[in-house]
């Protein structure tokens, strides 16, 4: 597990940072998509914002009520967890 440094606006000229631990491979993912002198702020708000979160519950929600419920431990077995 590895640490990614978020710098956050938090006003008009107060910048706060925070951590988000990523794994190695999902960092290594996002810096595929890094290009040119963007930020991983950037990089993600614009990930994010090619993704609303209103259509992604409207799908959650479409995908819900189309699959049957099925029961966690019939999922754990068919996951092996």
């Amino acid at each position: 597990m590895i640490y990614m440094y978020i710098m956050t606006s938090m006003g008009s000229k107060t910048r706060t940072y925070t951590t988000l631990p990523v794994r190695t491979e999902t960092l290594r993912r996002l810096r595929g998509y890094k290009v040119g002198g963007v930020s991983y702020d950037q990089l993600l708000n614009d990930l994010l914002d090619a993704h609303p979160p209103e259509e992604f519950f409207l799908e959650h929600m479409r995908r819900l009520n189309r699959e049957p419920r099925r029961a966690w431990a019939e999922i754990r077995k068919e996951l092996d967890l």
